[in-house]
Order: structure tokens, then C-alpha cells, then sequence
């Protein structure tokens, strides 16, 4: 079974890793222009693995180029896998594989489409969500299961969390999925389209902008949303962007919106609409290395 795999974030190459160790073959890899790192916060590089399994890898702007169409044509693969890639692809090239092309969507299909599944997840508050594997067609996300397994979201999950039982949960379904597809036993169970609930509009990097008038459970869950791998929840500080990685709540009456109210070991306290948010992790002009805060800063205020 001759596979082109296309991906380019971080997920996408913990499956291909998976693959390859289970010594299926793969013709060609396609991955993103490295010039597209900076619009994909969870971008991976697919140099290392390209290299020691020796294996074709194209970078590519848009996969519906026509090189990059033809590219495929020429290798004629049985099967095309489509894992952590956000361009939908042209009919010229759901049509060149025998099998077909599988790609992959972190809700339960069809009650969750669209864009940026795994914050929207978290910030709608659901306790259980899935991964699916289905058969990409013409339209977005409502191509038949091939398979679908759901997991837990705990109350104290965030996009980190989350990120990580999706790549466990994903390399067990490729390496199920796999020799049903090359032996022609995998199922196609189609998408009732009256079980469809809700298409979660795109997220942007803005969409992280605290209001510090909000309840301090609703700041933290926008920050569990937010965080690695994604860009993060954030707000400043005298002209300077702090970007939060991890808080908390405490119950606690409070009529200061975000001022900083104290600094100790646990963390900044912040005051909220409702309650305080401790903050315990964050960088400063979304940098790699955590700072840490002085007291001197206690009484000043973030801005709203």
C-alpha cells in the first residue's frame, strides 16, 4: 500500500512516527514552507524524520498547487493520509487515490465541526470529547467515520493536557486503522446529518485578550484554552504583553478588576469580576523564558 502523508504540526508527526515504526510505507511527506511556522503555533518540522527514514519531503505554500498535484499524481498512491493540515484540498486530488483520502478532526463527528476544536472544547465546558478518523470529500468535515474513539475532559484540562490524549489516542487508531484499510476490511459509516450540533467558528491569537471584568473561572478557562500549544491568553502590564500559561481560581470577595492585589508563593493575585485568578505561570512579550514578578508590582493594575 503506497501512502503520501500530509501534515505539519505537531500531531501530525507523532502519527507519522507511528507509522513507520509499525514499517508501513510511506512515498512522500508534505508539510509546510517553514515560512508558514509563525500561522501554525503547534508547526513541526519534518526535516529529522524526512531524513533518516529517507523519504521524499516536499514543503509546500498550498497543497492544491498544481506541482504539488501533479507530484501526487505522478507517485499514485493507494492512499493519502491528511493529519494537522488546515487547507481543504481540491476535487483533482480527492480523486487520485485508490482507497482514498483519511483525514483526521479531535471532536465527536458530527455534533462538533470547524475550526479550533480543542480550545472551543474547553471553553464550552464539555466533559468528553473524541478523536476522529473519516473519509475527506468535497465538503468540511461530514465525510463517513472510519473511526472515532472519545476520552475525558477533567475539570483541570487544558489545551496542553488535551493536545497530549490526542496524539496517544491518535497513534492507537492509526495503527488499528491501518490494515483494515490495506486489506479493504475498514468500515465507512456514514454522518447523520441530524446529530449535527455546532460549527466552532476559527480562533485567533486576539481571542486571548483577558477582560479582567469577567468571573475568575471564565479568565482561567479562556488561559486552559489558550495555552501550549496554542499562542495563549494574554494582557499588559505598564506597555508590556503578558502572556499566562497556568492559574487558578480562589473564591474571594473582590471589587478590584485587575489589579494586582499580592504576590507570594502561590502566585500573582489578580482581581476579577468575580473572585481572584492567581496566576502561576506566564512570560513576558511572549518569550520563551517565565519572569518572575516583584512585589513592588503589587497594587498596580493590568489592563482592561
Amino acid at each position: 500500500m503506497k501512502i503520501v502523508f500530509i501534515g505539519g504540526v505537531q500531531f501530525s508527526h507523532a502519527i507519522l512516527e507511528t507509522i513507520l515504526n509499525e514499517n508501513f510505507s510511506i512515498e512522500a511527506i508534505f508539510s509546510y514552507d517553514k515560512s508558514k511556522e509563525k500561522n501554525y503555533s503547534d508547526y513541526a518540522s519534518f526535516d529529522d524524520i524526512s531524513k533518516q527514514y529517507k523519504i521524499k519531503h516536499f514543503k509546500v505554500m498550498n497543497i492544491n498547487d498544481e506541482k504539488n498535484i501533479e507530484l501526487i499524481r505522478k507517485i499514485q498512491p493507494d492512499l493519502i493520509l491528511v493529519m494537522g493540515w488546515s487547507q481543504l484540498l481540491k476535487d483533482e486530488l480527492l480523486k487520485i487515490p485508490q482507497i482514498g483520502i483519511i483525514g483526521s478532526h479531535p471532536t465527536e463527528l458530527p455534533k462538533y465541526r470547524g475550526r479550533a476544536p480543542i480550545p472551543w472544547s474547553i471553553i464550552k465546558g464539555l466533559r468528553e470529547s473524541a478523536l476522529t478518523f473519516f473519509y475527506i470529500t468535497h465538503d468540511v468535515d461530514d465525510g463517513d467515520i472510519l473511526i472515532q474513539k472519545k476520552f475525558k475532559i477533567n475539570l483541570n484540562d487544558d489545551a496542553t493536557s488535551i493536545y497530549k490524549k490526542i496524539i496517544e489516542l491518535g497513534k492507537k487508531m492509526i495503527s488499528e486503522c491501518l490494515p483494515l484499510l490495506e486489506s479493504g476490511t475498514a468500515k465507512r459509516i456514514p454522518q447523520n446529518s441530524l446529530d449535527f450540533v455546532e460549527n466552532w467558528p476559527k480562533r485567533t491569537p486576539e481571542d486571548g485578550k483577558i477582560n479582567w471584568s469577567k468571573p475568575a473561572k471564565e479568565i482561567d478557562t479562556l488561559i486552559r484554552a489558550s495555552t501550549h500549544p496554542y499562542p495563549g491568553a494574554f494582557t499588559f502590564l505598564h506597555g508590556s504583553k503578558i502572556i499566562i500559561w497556568k492559574s487558578t481560581l480562589l473564591e474571594s470577595k473582590n471589587k478590584e478588576i485587575g489589579k494586582i492585589i499580592h504576590i507570594d508563593n502561590d502566585g500573582i493575585h489578580v482581581g476579577t469580576g468575580k473572585n481572584i485568578l492567581i496566576i502561576h505561570t506566564f512570560s513576558v512579550d511572549n518569550g520563551n523564558s517565565l519572569k518572575t514578578m516583584s512585589k513592588k508590582n503589587t497594587g498596580t493594575s493590568f489592563e482592561n
